[in-house]
């Protein structure tokens, strides 16, 4: 990239790289990434794009390259979308994303990403939530408290599928959705039921 006469070495998303393709003139929005032995200047075409970015590079353990290739193998709306849905069999398609830094995108950043999908353009949120293996609406996917429970049994040793039931069963017996359940005493009953 030129500007006012100074070439930068600038590293741009795929969604970007299509935004810019064929253009002679564009303006691009920036991250300067600013490490003690390194700098690496990333360029975007939206700001939704650059914030997903900087959101992503905000979770612990992940720098610039998982950053950039969650932009390179899914769009900006679908990333977001599964980090929303905690649909984390997305979020494996990004290479260098296995099942535990999946669901750590998912744990550290569900809660913060509604502003962002509203840039992005996808308001209703609540059509994100993953359905059921036989087709109907999961009732209990999008409320943070029941995903949380269900990825802190995963990482007790509970089979996926068994966790979400259970998270699910325990919540309503708690009198979710009529009153505040709050994470710890979700966990505490989920095991307590096992």
């Amino acid at each position: 990239m030129e500007a006012a006469g100074v070439g930068f070495d600038l590293r741009i998303p795929l969604s970007t790289y299509r935004r810019l393709k064929g253009l002679k003139e564009a303006s691009v929005l920036t991250h300067l990434y600013v490490r003690e032995d390194e700098q690496r200047l990333f360029g975007f075409a939206t700001p939704g794009e650059r914030d997903l970015f900087r959101l992503i590079l905000s979770v612990s353990g992940v720098g610039p390259a998982i950053a950039i290739a969650c932009l390179c193998a899914l769009t900006p709306q679908e990333v977001a979308q599964s980090i929303a849905a905690g649909d984390i069999r997305v979020l494996q398609k990004v290479k260098g994303v296995g099942r535990k830094l999946a669901e750590r995108l998912v744990l550290e950043l569900r809660d913060r990403i509604g502003r962002l999908l509203q840039s992005l353009g996808i308001e209703d949120a609540a059509r994100l939530a993953p359905a059921n293996s036989d087709g109907s609406a999961a009732p209990y996917a999008m409320v943070p408290e029941v995903s949380d429970a269900v990825l802190a049994l995963v990482g007790l040793g509970f089979e996926r599928k068994k966790a979400e039931n259970r998270a699910e069963e325990t919540y309503r017996a708690l009198g979710g959705g009529k009153s505040e359940v709050d994470l710890e005493t979700l966990i505490k009953e989920c095991l307590r039921t096992g």
